[in-house]
C-alpha cells in the first residue's frame, strides 16, 4: 500500500508540473486583459474632461460676450444720463437766473410804484395843509355816504392824517398811529384813503400784538371795499393768523380764495407756498 501511496503522489506532482506552466503563460493574458481595459476607461474619461471643459469654456465665451455688451449698454445709458443731466441743471440755471431778473425788476417796479404813491400822499397832504380842503374823492364803499352829503371841514385833511399816522406807525407809536387812522376814517369816510386807514389800523393793532383786533379791521377792508389794491394783503395776513391759530381749514380756504380771486399777486404766490406746506 505504501508502494501505490508512493506511485499516486508521483503522478500528482508529474500532473502539477505539467499544468504550471499552461497557468503562468496564461496569467500575463489575464492581468494585460485588466490594464487594457483601465486604460480604455481612462482615455474615455479623458475625453469626457476634455469635452466638459470645452462646454465650459463655451459657455464662458458667451457670458463673457454677454457682460461685454451689458457694461457697454450701462455706460451708454451713463453717458445719455450724465449729458442730460448737464443740459437739465443749465436750463435750471437760465432758469433761475431769468425768473431772479423778473424778480428784481418786480421789485424796481413797486419800489417805484410805492414811492409814487407816496410822493402822491404827501402832495396831497401838502395841497390840503395849503388849501385847508380836505380831499373827499369817494372810495369803492357800497356803504359810504352819497356823493351829495357835506364833507367835513376844518382841520387836517385826509391825507395829512394818514401821513402822520403812519409816520407814527413806523417810530412805534401804535396807539397816536390808530386815533390819526381812526380820525381820518370818522372825519373823511368817502375818501379814497379810508381802505389805507383800515389797512393801517389793522398793522397798528398787529404791532400791539393784538391779535383778534387786527383780524376784525382785515375783515372790514375786505367786506367794505372788495377792490381796494389792499385786499390780498388783507386775506394773506388773516390766512397766516388762522394758520398760527391752528385753525387750518379756514386758513387753507382762505389761501385757495387768495388765489383764485388775486391770481398773479404776490399774495397768491404766497399762498400757493402755503398751501404745499399745509399738504
Amino acid at each position: 500500500m505504501v508502494t501505490d501511496s508512493g506511485k499516486s503522489g508521483s503522478r500528482d506532482i508529474f500532473t502539477m508540473t505539467k499544468t504550471t506552466p499552461l497557468i503562468l503563460c496564461a496569467l500575463p493574458l489575464l492581468f494585460g486583459g485588466c490594464f487594457f481595459a483601465t486604460k480604455s476607461d481612462f482615455d474615455r474619461l479623458q475625453q469626457d474632461v476634455v469635452g466638459a471643459q470645452a462646454s465650459t469654456n463655451a459657455a464662458d465665451s458667451v457670458q463673457r460676450a454677454y457682460l461685454i455688451e451689458v457694461t457697454r449698454t450701462v455706460r451708454t445709458l451713463s453717458d445719455s444720463i450724465n449729458a442730460l443731466s448737464k443740459r437739465v441743471n443749465t436750463l435750471r440755471t437760465t432758469t433761475e437766473s431769468d425768473l431772479a431778473s423778473m424778480k428784481e425788476d418786480i421789485s424796481q417796479l413797486q419800489d417805484l410804484s410805492g414811492q409814487s404813491q407816496r410822493q402822491l400822499r404827501d402832495m396831497r397832504a401838502a395841497v390840503e395843509e395849503k388849501t385847508g380842503q380836505p380831499d373827499v374823492a369817494s372810495p369803492t364803499d357800497s356803504s359810504a355816504p352819497s356823493a351829495n352829503a357835506p364833507a367835513a371841514s376844518g382841520g387836517p385833511g385826509p391825507a395829512q392824517l394818514l401821513q402822520a399816522g403812519r409816520d407814527q406807525l413806523l417810530k412805534g407809536g401804535n396807539v397816536s398811529a390808530r386815533a390819526a387812522f381812526s380820525e381820518l376814517i370818522t372825519k373823511h369816510p368817502r375818501s379814497d384813503l379810508v381802505p389805507e386807514a383800515m389797512f393801517f389800523m389793522a398793522q397798528a393793532f398787529a404791532a400791539e400784538r393784538n391779535t383778534d383786533a387786527a383780524d376784525q379791521e382785515y375783515a372790514a377792508l375786505i367786506s367794505r371795499f372788495p377792490n381796494s389794491p389792499r385786499v390780498p394783503t388783507a386775506m394773506y395776513k388773516r390766512a397766516l393768523q388762522m394758520q398760527a391759530s391752528k385753525k387750518t381749514a379756514d386758513a387753507k380756504r382762505l389761501f385757495q380764495e387768495i388765489i383764485k380771486r388775486f391770481p398773479r399777486s404776490d399774495e397768491a404766490a404766497l399762498a400757493d407756498e402755503r398751501l404745499q406746506s399745509i399738504k
